[in-house]
């Protein structure tokens, strides 16, 4: 079995947080629901997900959140010390992953496959969707996307990792996450000759591994995924509308 941490704690106050009038994403109402609620609807019915553990506003978790197999926990002062609390609850013995609670889309298809496709012995897997398939899916959402040899790919929003690697990765993994949305400054980290082949499109994902290996001393493998659920956040207006108007109203699992 597979654990989770969910990311559930506050952040920086936005356009969203501001219209919807709170102060933490995870509790914006869709169809009367939580956003977080959504993401725990699809990791519970996925196979082969264990114990998950919430880190955010505990009393406020509290108050929504309960189930045999949820785990809340206190949430930190940043993002990387909410990832370590997650961990610390949990004591993973095996490779876990790491969930942000914005993407109401989430399905457990989604979840299966991304653990399907994460065979072998990698310290860390990141998902990525092409291009084509989010924009089937989505047509019309902006999103951040990276031009690769293989084609253009945006970032997904779960990632799998070996616990053993995890504080070896955790204050750099802040910073890249931080740049997740500006390519060219995410290029930056990785050096010169990465920029010069991301503006010529010479960059291949081999190569990203490549340099991820260099940089943390940890082996990496991007997973092409075919479910744009997995990379399709909600962190503007316009994206809540989005999951509105798809998302259907239901109870609680």
């Amino acid at each position: 079995m597979t654990d989770v941490v969910v990311l559930a704690g506050g952040a920086k106050p936005s356009a969203l947080t501001e219209a919807q009038q709170v102060d933490n994403k995870a509790f914006i109402k869709i169809h009367g629901r939580f956003m977080l609620s959504y993401v725990l609807d699809a990791l519970k019915q996925a196979e082969g997900i264990g114990r998950i553990a919430v880190v955010g506003p505990k009393a406020r978790l509290e108050e929504e959140i309960s189930g045999e197999k949820i785990i809340l926990v206190e949430e930190g002062k940043n993002l990387v010390e909410n990832m370590e609390r997650g961990f610390v609850a949990l004591k993973p013995q095996k490779h876990f992953l790491i969930c942000s609670s914005d993407v109401p889309f989430l399905t457990a298809e989604a979840v299966e496959d991304l653990l399907q496709s994460c065979a072998g012995q990698k310290d860390f897997y990141y998902p990525i969707v092409s291009r084509k398939d989010n924009e089937l899916r989505f047509p019309g959402v902006k999103r951040t996307y990276v031009k690769l040899k293989e084609g253009e790919f945006t970032g997904g929003n779960l990632f799998l990792v070996s616990p053993h690697c995890l504080k070896t990765m955790l204050p750099r993994l802040e910073e890249i996450y931080a740049l997740r949305k500006s390519p060219l400054r995410l290029a930056a980290v990785f050096g010169i000759v990465f920029i010069i082949k991301f503006f010529t499109r010479q960059l291949s994902i081999a190569e990203l591994e490549a340099r991820f290996e260099d940089l943390f001393g940890l082996t990496g493998k991007a997973v092409i995924s075919r479910y744009p659920e997995i990379g399709t956040d909600v962190d503007k207006i316009s994206d809540l509308l989005l999951a509105e108007r798809l998302l259907v109203p239901r109870e609680p699992l």
